[in-house]
């Protein structure tokens, strides 16, 4: 899958600018990444807080052919994707929790917010929205939170980070394309 990465310095949600560009026609693959949310969001009622320029925030635009009650696998890979890159760049070893998270020892690393437009059982766009704690640390992160900085003791550059889970989405998220 080819990704066309569009970086906006401040919106008010991922997810919400990149629904509305996907009911506008935007083509699959199409990710907006952005430094600052105003109003990012998690699972229904739980807003996401990231402190400008420290961590990863992005949603990225699907269009798969599958039926709206396969959507929610969609949520899995994406945070599947995200542990393995955590493993493989830096022996971070990040467990599951369900519906939507990724934690180390305990402690909220990564959200997703995934969310669907259908047409009947016909999924028509599928929004992955990605909230990484990278290089937040102390007072920023939220309680119960940790971030890659606070377990590397370094900071890490965002855009390759962000190119290397796109890359390893693309590739998980291929069977269901199959």
């Amino acid at each position: 899958m080819k990704f066309d990465i569009c970086r906006i310095e401040t919106v008010p949600s991922t997810n919400s600018v990149l629904l509305e560009k996907a009911a506008q026609g935007a083509a699959e693959g199409l990710v907006i990444y952005t430094d600052y949310q105003t109003a990012g969001r998690g699972k229904p009622g739980n807003k996401w807080f990231s402190p400008k320029g420290k961590n990863l925030l992005f949603s990225v635009l699907l269009r798969p052919p599958v039926s709206a009650a396969k959507a929610p696998l969609i949520t899995q890979i994406a945070c599947r994707s995200v542990a393995r890159v955590l493993k493989e760049r830096f022996k971070i070893a990040a467990d599951f929790k369900r519906p939507n998270d990724l934690l180390v020892g305990g402690r909220k690393i990564c959200g997703t917010l995934v969310e669907a437009s259908s047409r009947g059982t016909k999924v028509e766009a599928v929004v992955i929205g990605i909230g990484l704690n990278v290089n937040a640390e102390g007072r920023e992160l939220f309680r119960g939170s940790t971030s890659l900085k606070t377990l590397l003791k370094e900071t890490i550059d965002l855009e390759p980070l962000l190119v290397q889970i796109l890359n390893q989405l693309s590739e998980d998220i291929r069977p269901v394309y199959a």
